[in-house]
C-alpha cells in the first residue's frame, strides 16, 4: 500500500508540475533583518538588493518594529518579523538581536558580508525535493513532509522618504520586502495568490532550525 500511495503522489505531483506554474530553486537564502529607523541599515539595503536579481540567490528584506520608538514607525515592519528574527537569537546562540542582521541559511549571521562570502554560502545537499507552485491562484506545497514557513514579499526595490528618526530627510531603499510569514503543510495551502507578491517556502531543520530546502514563486 504504501508503494501504491508514493507512486500516486508522484503521478499528483507530475500533473501538478504541468498544470501549474512551478517555483525555482535558490541555492542561497540571504534574509536581512533591517529597520528605517536605524542609521546603520542602508549599506546593508543595498547590498543585499544588489543580489536580489539572481535566480541562485533569495533575498528576503524583514522590517522589525524594536526601533520604531526612536521616532520613525517602520513601514515595513511586522511583530512576526521581529518574533523571527528573535528565534534565530536563540538558534544561533547569540542571546541578542541587532540591526542590520544578514542570516545565511539559517546558518550564519553578521552585519556584512562580502560577496564571496555570499558565493560560499550554499545549501548542504538533502533529500527534501521541495516545489512551491500555484495554479488557479492558490498555493500549492509539494515535498515539505513536516511542513514548511511560506513568505511573502514584495519583489524589486521599494522606496521610503522617512520623516523622523535616525534617517531623517532621507530616502531609503529596500528590496525583496516581506509583508508575511505563515506556516503551511504538503498539499493545498490556505494562501491566495495576491498580484504582484512573490512566494517562498522554506523548511528548517526542526532541531537546528538551519534552512534545509527552498523554493520561490516569482510573479
Amino acid at each position: 500500500m504504501k508503494i501504491v500511495q508514493i507512486s500516486v503522489a508522484a503521478l499528483a505531483f507530475s500533473i501538478l508540475c504541468r498544470e501549474a506554474d512551478a517555483g525555482e530553486t535558490p541555492k542561497a537564502i540571504i534574509e536581512l533583518f533591517t529597520s528605517q529607523g536605524c542609521s546603520s541599515c542602508p549599506p546593508a539595503n543595498e547590498f543585499v538588493g544588489e543580489l536580489a536579481d539572481d535566480p541562485d540567490k533569495l533575498v528576503l528584506s524583514y522590517g522589525v518594529t524594536y526601533w520604531d520608538f526612536l521616532g520613525w514607525e517602520d513601514t515595513f515592519a511586522d511583530p512576526k518579523f521581529t518574533d523571527r528574527q528573535r528565534l534565530y537569537g536563540e538558534t544561533l546562540d547569540m542571546g541578542y538581536v541587532y540591526t542590520p542582521q544578514i542570516v545565511l541559511n539559517g546558518r550564519h549571521h553578521n552585519s556584512r558580508y562580502t560577496i564571496g562570502d555570499i558565493e560560499k554560502a550554499r545549501f548542504t545537499p538533502t533529500a527534501i525535493n521541495l516545489d512551491l507552485s500555484q495554479k488557479d491562484g492558490q498555493l500549492f506545497l509539494i515535498g515539505a513532509d513536516d511542513g514548511a514557513l511560506i513568505v511573502s514579499f514584495k519583489p524589486g526595490w521599494h522606496s521610503i522618504d522617512v520623516k523622523r528618526g535616525e534617517n531623517h530627510g532621507r530616502k531609503l531603499r529596500v528590496s525583496n520586502v516581506v509583508t508575511d510569514v505563515q506556516s503551511a503543510e504538503n498539499g493545498k495551502t490556505p494562501i491566495l495568490v495576491k498580484q504582484g507578491l512573490a512566494y517562498a517556502a522554506l523548511v528548517h531543520d526542526p532541531d537546528s532550525n538551519q534552512i534545509i530546502a527552498a523554493s520561490v514563486l516569482r510573479p
